[in-house]
């Protein structure tokens, strides 16, 4: 998802750069701080400046401000044109105050949180709880800003939301756990009164925003206005104690970015008690930040949790795998979780059988990604298939290179010539490109695995590709015959495909082993359509 050189971690990478970029990464955030803080994306706004009135407007040195202007230049979050500045299409949605969806406060949420981390080690080595982050001591301002930072947030979050909750029958009356200034229950509700027929007849007042006293109280100031709190009650206090009436019971129980704020133990007892306040037909909905969702951003949820350790007394991301076993353990009939374009993913849970979800915009090859990452392999990669590059060379250096040229039968002169897998490459659209590791006989059972899940998935055409050599025998017979036709595989190479080329094109980057002891990549193909 990122170019950024501290995000592509490679277990093959040798090089010292990889740790030199990693140790400044907080350069770039360092960089984004401050142009919010003395408002240059402000400043720039809609126009396009030169370099000496922005100076001016700013009160900045000119010289040390042009030198920040190119290193945001190098980030893409300002252009130079002929010596005139002006915003990047992202800095001008999100950047500048004077637009809906500024989210100049979420940015400096985060160097507020910022100082905390800077006492990891001490909290590992000496299990200090965790400093409160500098800033403001009135508690009313703090909540504030948080609320007003999450809240931005949020709101571009919810349209993904919504849309993974399309398919589902849920109904009203909805409560809204830790929902903050409620702007994913506002979009839910208007959702829910757009489809008024397939949800119900729409119901005010009863549907309820709960969280603590002190966020609701900024909730209030963040939205004053009576009109902004119609359709739904509030009510404040700490859901953990908090005793609902034992008749009341919702159609949808929504949970964002809430358990995570507790321990293990805490966060299961928080989601029975979700659970119990269900009707017989309802919905859990859970949206949050799950270190073993890794599909789109593979280190976010991983680096959220340690925020989590840091900026809390016991609070922890939870695995998508481990609450959905929860869920089942609770009684709850079925549970799916879908990645978001953004860093975030949901899980939708019923607590009864129902139809099949109509369409929840979800990627079915995200479960065959998470399917390769259950079976132990360390990356999996979407390809279109035309980027599989295929040549002549590639079986002439099995012939004239490998010790094993004619001794297996998936390999030259056996297997398909590189004509034959060009001609199958293009009745498929799709192909995932696997990376694992050796020994060689369980990357390629696991490939076999993975070819399985993804035709009961329903890619019937699903077809696998193996890292060199077939190694389900020791060795072929002498017949000519395979012996396992059901479990044998072509090779890649010996197919005619350019593997270094292919995983180039699929953004992994494969160099050939040049000392005894480093590490190996094993590359697999899996066909799908």
């Amino acid at each position: 998802m990122s170019d950024l050189s501290f995000q592509q971690g490679d277990l093959a990478d040798t090089r010292f750069q990889y740790l030199e970029d990693l140790s400044t990464a907080y350069w770039y955030s360092e960089i984004l701080f401050t142009a919010v803080e003395i408002g240059i994306f402000d400043c720039l706004g809609q126009d396009m400046i030169p370099l000496d009135e922005l100076s001016s407007r700013l009160s900045c040195d000119q010289d040390n401000l042009e030198r920040l202007l190119k290193s945001m230049e190098s980030l893409a979050l300002v252009i130079n044109d002929r010596g005139m500045w002006f915003n990047s299409q992202a800095a001008s949605r999100f950047l500048v105050k004077n637009n809906p969806e500024y989210m100049g406060h979420f940015i400096l949420y985060r160097k507020y949180m910022r100082e905390p981390w800077q006492g990891l080690s001490r909290q590992l080595l000496k299990g200090e709880l965790p400093s409160a982050p500098v800033g403001s001591d009135d508690a009313d301002e703090k909540f504030f800003n948080y609320l007003y930072a999450t809240d931005a947030l949020i709101k571009i979050k919810s349209p993904g939301i919504v849309e993974k909750l399309a398919g589902y029958e849920w109904h009203f009356p909805l409560l809204d756990v830790g929902g903050g200034a409620g702007s994913l229950l506002r979009a839910l509700m208007d959702s829910g009164k757009k489809n008024a027929e397939k949800h119900q007849l729409y119901s005010a007042d009863q549907s309820l925003l709960f969280d603590l006293d002190d966020v609701i109280r900024a909730a209030k100031r963040l939205y004053p206005e009576a009109s902004d709190w119609e359709g739904f009650a509030v009510s404040g206090g700490d859901f953990r104690s908090f005793e609902f009436e034992e008749t009341r019971k919702f159609g949808l129980v929504i949970l964002s970015n809430f358990l995570h704020a507790y321990s293990t133990k805490e966060a299961r007892e928080l989601l029975g008690k979700a659970i119990s306040l269900l009707k017989s037909d309802g919905i859990l909905l859970i949206h949050d930040y799950f270190p073993d969702r890794t599909a789109k951003y593979r280190q976010k949820g991983t680096l959220y949790d340690l925020n989590m350790m840091i900026n809390t007394y016991n609070g922890r991301c939870h695995d998508a795998g481990d609450i959905t076993g929860w869920l089942k353990a609770s009684g709850m009939a079925s549970a799916d979780t879908f990645d978001l374009d953004t860093d975030t993913s949901v899980i939708i849970a019923a607590k009864q059988n129902g139809p099949e979800p109509e369409s929840n915009g979800e990627n079915s090859h995200d479960k065959i990604h998470y399917a390769a990452m259950d079976a132990g392999f360390k990356h999996a990669a979407l390809l279109p298939a035309g980027r599989v590059v295929i040549s002549s060379w590639p079986r002439l250096k099995c012939r004239f290179g490998c010790e094993k040229y004619s001794t297996n039968l998936k390999c030259p002169p056996y297997g398909l010539a590189h004509e034959k897998t060009r001609e199958l490459l293009s009745e498929y659209s799709q192909v995932m490109i696997i990376e694992g590791a050796p020994p060689g006989l369980d990357f390629h059972k696991n490939l076999l695995d993975l070819e399985k899940k993804a035709f009961l998935h329903g890619y019937y055409k699903a077809l696998s590709f193996i890292a060199g050599p077939c190694t389900i025998c020791a060795e072929c017979p002498d017949t000519g015959k395979c012996r396992n036709p059901k479990l044998a595989r072509p090779s890649m190479e010996g197919s005619g495909i350019d593997v270094y080329a292919t995983c180039r094109n699929a953004g992994i980057d494969l160099k050939p082993v040049t000392r005894k002891g480093n590490y190996i990549k094993y590359i697999g193909m899996l066909l799908l359509d």
